[in-house]
């Protein structure tokens, strides 16, 4: 009848019996809504059950997943040699700290702090009351990178101008001048932006409004390693604490957590053992967040140390 009636596939109706025998391992009794259309839940039950899961196969060494950085464009040709040597100095940051540290002592003190103030502010950059900072971040994945104070800018694309994702930039930046952040304790790391239209770095889960397997873009990857352990982290400091994201959260423990506990699975990967921490900023605090999604959660910078460390 249920083949008829709701055109499921034979290996969908079998799943569904599957299903049932085991029920606290298919199905989430949190939500308190109640609908009184067994017809109704059956159906959505086969719709779901019939959706094509991905599966991860492996790991891999990053080649084209993060191509944003080569498609940034900027529309003035007015100042396009202006920016683009500013781009330049910016590259070329420490060369040029090193030369201007040999000159303390060897030229007036006025003049070492007039070209202290011109090297401060060489990334600066606006146009049509927009303004840009142009970074140098050491452990970034490309240089420099560049961060806007508005997030609608119209003349350059494919940058940081997310008011989330400005202000992680800016907190990193704070923490790391601190000498006790937990990075120096990595033998190595680095960290890079992702585009949410251009970058194939993603975390498929299941999305029950369109009943498919949805795609998953974090703002940020981290990658650290110490000995033979590495460590892959995924930020979304824009992270909302609404069902969306916790069914974001649940797509990523199904592929890389195990047990009651999800702990980190293991992967091994040319004599390395990989693991990986999925990390949201909630915008209104940790104390909104589910009981059992808090671990996935950080407040600050000392928070998210803890957590990965």
């Amino acid at each position: 009848i249920a083949l008829a009636k709701y055109d499921c596939e034979v290996k969908v109706l079998k799943k569904a019996k599957e299903s049932f025998a085991e029920k606290e391992r298919y199905y989430d009794f949190g939500e308190r809504n109640s609908l009184f259309e067994p017809g109704l839940i059956l159906e959505r039950i086969f719709d779901y059950l019939g959706v094509k899961s991905k599966e991860f196969e492996k790991f891999k060494e990053l080649e084209n997943e993060i191509v944003h950085f080569k498609k940034i464009r900027f529309s003035d040709g007015e100042k396009y040699e202006e920016i683009k040597r500013k781009i330049e100095e910016v590259r070329y940051y420490p060369e040029r700290q090193k030369e201007l540290d040999k000159q303390y002592g060897k030229i007036p003190r006025k003049e070492f702090e007039r070209q202290m103030t011109l090297f401060e502010q060489v990334g600066n950059f606006e146009m049509k009351n927009q303004k840009i900072s142009i970074k140098y971040l050491a452990n970034h994945y490309y240089l420099p990178v560049i961060v806007s104070e508005t997030e609608k800018i119209d003349y350059l694309n494919h940058i940081i101008n997310v008011d989330s994702e400005v202000r992680f930039i800016e907190q990193l930046e704070e923490y790391l001048a601190k000498p006790d952040n937990i990075f120096p304790r990595f033998d190595w790391w680095m960290f890079s932006k992702l585009d949410q239209t251009l970058d194939e770095v993603l975390i498929p889960y299941y999305n029950p409004k369109e009943n498919n397997i949805a795609n998953f873009k974090p703002d940020f990857i981290f990658w650290a390693q110490k000995g033979n352990r590495y460590l892959i982290l995924f930020v979304d400091p824009k992270g909302t604490e609404h069902a969306d994201g916790y069914r974001k959260i649940d797509g990523y423990s199904r592929i890389f957590e195990i047990g009651e506990q999800k702990e980190s699975r293991n992967f091994s990967y040319n004599g390395f053992i990989i693991n990986t921490k999925l990390l949201l900023k909630p915008r209104r605090g940790i104390a909104e967040v589910l009981e059992n999604y808090k671990r996935y959660w950080f407040d600050n910078f000392v928070d998210f140390a803890g957590k990965i460390s």
